[in-house]
């Protein structure tokens, strides 16, 4: 089973708290990220992992042949019209048949929910979705900038009322980072939930991929690479894993 946390973190109190910064612009330049990595092509069966409201496949539309995976319903619910076929399923027992897809992707830490077993084998289950060339391409947040400043606090107002409060805290021992989000609408009610997620250095994915049945590509310390160019960048907020599936 998913842990609890995700029913309580991931719905109304991630959507509703994060909107307004989820730009069409934003989804935009990932979705161009995306598909420059990916080496996209309109013939290809992409698959996106725990698509969520469905941003990226109404970016990528038209781009290649999408398919979207999510365990939840209401998110489902919110990205038809995007362009793609869309599946209910678990990251870890993925309903799809070895090597039905040319490429799949995981954008802002969806695949890596659980402890390092659990997070392997939806590594895995990625890879052996795709087909022997194809690539998988995972997005989360850098872990050498969290180790730098482990701890965090944040609060904003929302544009049509109501705050939003944050709390997290980078263990720089297991790479996992725990996020408290509190929402507070405009009447007052509350909405709340803690985040469990794991995020791999650059030498822990060199050890990952090929567990997996991966070759590792590229890192790149980005969430917005403009070409193929990988490097490292301590300070930035994010990290791309860019790998292949082993013949």
């Amino acid at each position: 089973m998913v842990p609890d946390w995700t029913d309580a973190y991931y719905g109304d109190l991630y959507l509703d708290s994060v909107a307004d910064l989820l730009t069409p612009s934003l989804s935009a330049a990932e979705a161009e990220a995306i598909a420059v990595l990916l080496e996209l092509r309109p013939s290809d069966r992409v698959l996106d992992l725990a698509c969520g409201q469905g941003r990226h496949l109404r970016a990528l539309a038209g781009r290649a042949r999408l398919v979207g995976l999510d365990r939840s319903g209401a998110y489902l619910a919110r990205a038809r019209g995007a362009g793609a076929s869309l599946v209910r399923g678990d990251l870890r027992r993925l309903p799809f048949r070895d090597g039905a897809f040319d490429a799949a992707f995981s954008w802002y830490a969806s695949l890596f929910m659980w402890d390092d077993a659990a997070n392997l084998a939806a590594l895995r289950e990625a890879a052996r979705a795709v087909r022997p060339g194809g690539r998988l391409l995972v997005h989360h947040a850098n872990p050498a900038r969290l180790a730098r400043e482990p701890e965090a606090r944040a609060e904003r107002a929302l544009p049509g009322g109501g705050r939003v409060e944050e709390t997290s805290r980078f263990d720089r021992g297991t790479g996992v980072d725990t996020c408290a989000r509190r929402l507070v609408r405009p009447d007052g009610t509350m909405l709340a939930g803690t985040a469990h997620l794991r995020y791999y250095s650059p030498g822990e994915w060199s050890a990952l991929a090929p567990r997996a049945g991966l070759r590792l590509l590229g890192l790149a310390s980005t969430s917005r690479p403009r070409d193929r160019t990988f490097s490292l960048d301590p300070d930035a907020p994010d990290l791309v894993a860019l790998a292949e599936k082993v013949a």
